[in-house]
């Protein structure tokens, strides 16, 4: 993934050096301070390209006894060299353009910035185009080559204004470019900081939480811990597992949440899980199959009634099944009635392959009980003894 980065970096730095010395060539020959001065700042994007291209070559370096979490934090210190050379930049254009010098011919420069514009919006696509996981460093160099296109602009403006010598409108685009960049090396710099002191990010942690509520035998998670290092995300987490599970069990159910974490967010490459008895003992909403006598056994797709329960409250609510005399998606209509009831727990004694698949796909977990009884069931249900169901042969 680097590799493409620094050959990227590499053509960036190439076409800067080109532009900044046209730039400031220019602006020598034609008395401009303003091309003067975004000469100057143009070397600087050679500078920053040289300091991205050294960082992206150590922080690929692999993990080691030493640095056991590899060194891509060096990626998030070259953004805030970067954000550094840029606010320097920002700070020496502002004050070149308080420099008045009459601009002799103004058709070369204007000439020379317009190419410079267009030079830098391609290089700034094809900075962002940079295959694989995003990058800070790229992302720094993109949006400072993004400014380099406004800027250019910006300085056509003041090199027409020192041929007219309307000094004010000179001095005062220069200071609004001087700005301009000065707030984008203050953006650059707060993101590298923010990572280098391990600021949680609130948009990733929300969707690992997402990804693992609806994991099969979890019970809950929480302490959900991310920071960021260069581009990649590294995660500790506490994550609650049925109490009957055994050691083996909890184990792969662990490994399990390891794999879809890092499969639904490429950009995490480590994950750290403690694994602890989960609860049942707060709010939940189960659902129960019920014969008409009260007892929790047949088919699901069977039984005659649904029992709704809320344990904390112990409300209940008895609903016929939506799925009884279905010829064809019994499984659909009966798992969007129970996600629009809030129910979370379905509980158990058989269970046909669809209509399982079904409740899992909004989201319920659907846990095996081994006795008729319905209180039995609940009360095993908040001792955490039930396991995931399995689909048994639905009947003819």
């Amino acid at each position: 993934m680097f590799e493409e980065a620094r050959k990227r970096t590499l053509v960036s730095a190439v076409v800067f050096a080109a532009l900044a010395t046209a730039k400031f060539e220019s602006g020598v020959l034609f008395h401009s301070v303003i091309m003067i001065g975004d000469g100057i700042h143009s070397f600087s994007d050679v500078f920053m390209a040289i300091m991205v291209y050294l960082g992206l070559r150590v922080a690929e370096r692999p993990a080691s006894e030493k640095f056991p979490f590899g060194l891509y934090k060096l990626e998030n210190m070259v953004s805030l060299v970067v954000a550094a050379a840029i606010g320097f930049a920002a700070v020496e254009i502002a004050r070149d353009s308080l420099s008045f010098i009459r601009v002799s011919q103004p058709a070369v420069p204007i000439i020379v910035e317009i190419i410079s514009a267009a030079a830098s919006y391609s290089i700034m696509v094809y900075l962002n185009r940079t295959p694989g996981i995003a990058l800070p460093s790229m992302k720094a160099q993109g949006l400072h080559a993004y400014q380099d296109v406004l800027s250019s602009l910006i300085v056509v403006v003041g090199v027409v204004a020192e041929w007219l010598s309307m000094v004010l409108i000179a001095e005062v685009v220069g200071i609004l470019i001087g700005a301009y960049i000065m707030f984008e090396a203050y953006r650059i710099a707060k993101d590298a900081v923010y990572t280098l002191l391990d600021v949680g990010n609130e948009e990733i942690t929300e969707k690992i939480r997402g990804v693992v509520s609806g994991i099969e035998g979890v019970v809950g998670v929480h302490e959900i811990r991310v920071r960021q290092s260069g581009p990649f995300y590294f995660v500790e987490m506490h994550l609650e597992a049925p109490a009957n599970y055994s050691v083996q069990e909890a184990d792969a159910l662990a490994d399990k949440v390891e794999g879809e974490i890092k499969r639904s967010i490429p950009s995490v490459v480590h994950v750290s899980i403690h694994v602890e008895p989960g609860s049942f003992q707060g709010k939940w909403i189960v659902a129960i199959p019920e014969q008409p006598d009260g007892s929790l056994r047949g088919h699901m797709a069977t039984v005659p009634l649904i029992k709704i329960v809320d344990t904390k409250s112990g409300k209940v609510d008895v609903i016929g099944n939506p799925a009884l005399g279905e010829t064809r998606r019994k499984g659909v209509r009966l798992a969007k009635e129970l996600k629009n009831r809030g129910v979370e727990v379905v509980l158990v004694r058989e269970i046909g392959e669809g209509m399982l698949s079904s409740l899992k796909g909004e989201g319920m977990m659907v846990l095996y009980s081994p006795t008729s009884n319905e209180a039995e069931a609940l009360a095993m249900f908040k001792r955490g003894e039930l396991k995931p169901a399995e689909a048994s042969p639905e009947p003819d």
